[in-house]
């Protein structure tokens, strides 16, 4: 593959790139930073391109890799503590919300960014991933490496955290 065709796709689809990386890095200026990354490293391994899938895919792929890398990197002690909190509510059968508090928090697109911004990186890749960006399961763990399960434990317990964090939300 050339490097013409690589920077073909991030010209054509750079808006996507960085509405992706947007979306899972929860800051504007670090997903256009993720993008030139992404768009670097698609470059350096182009001569290993193997053709299983179209060049354009192959650079998304890429792209949410290096979203992957830079939250695991990113991630906060105080994040994975409060995953821990919210998964042993969901456990309580008492546990219970407010389902109208959480509808009024979802028609607030802020109070929605910040919720996502809160879920651990395997949580928020799960649920903007599939959610907001419309990958199926299977393309999603392939993209990352995970078994489909895997996948699937993180999408329930990202949307199980959303349903928390709305419910907290003071209007």
């Amino acid at each position: 593959m050339s490097d013409d065709e690589v920077l073909g796709c991030v010209a054509k689809d750079r808006g996507r790139l960085v509405r992706l990386a947007t979306g899972l890095l929860s800051d504007a200026a670090l997903a256009e930073d993720a993008v030139q990354e992404a768009s670097l490293k698609a470059l350096a391994a182009a001569p290993g391109f193997r053709s299983e899938a179209a060049v354009c895919t192959w650079v998304q792929r890429i792209c949410v890799n290096t979203c992957h890398d830079l939250l695991r990197r990113r991630q906060s002690r105080e994040n994975l503590e409060a995953a821990v909190r919210r998964r042993a509510l969901w456990e309580d059968p008492k546990y219970t919300v407010d389902p109208e508090r959480v509808a009024l928090s979802l028609e607030r697109r802020e109070v929605v960014n910040l919720a996502i911004s809160r879920l651990t990186a395997d949580q928020k890749q799960a649920v903007v991933l599939h959610d907001v960006e419309g990958w199926t399961g299977p393309e999603i763990a392939s993209a990352m490496d995970w078994p489909l399960g895997t996948f699937k434990s993180h999408l329930r317990r990202g949307r199980q955290a959303l349903v928390s964090l709305l419910a907290e939300e003071r209007p």
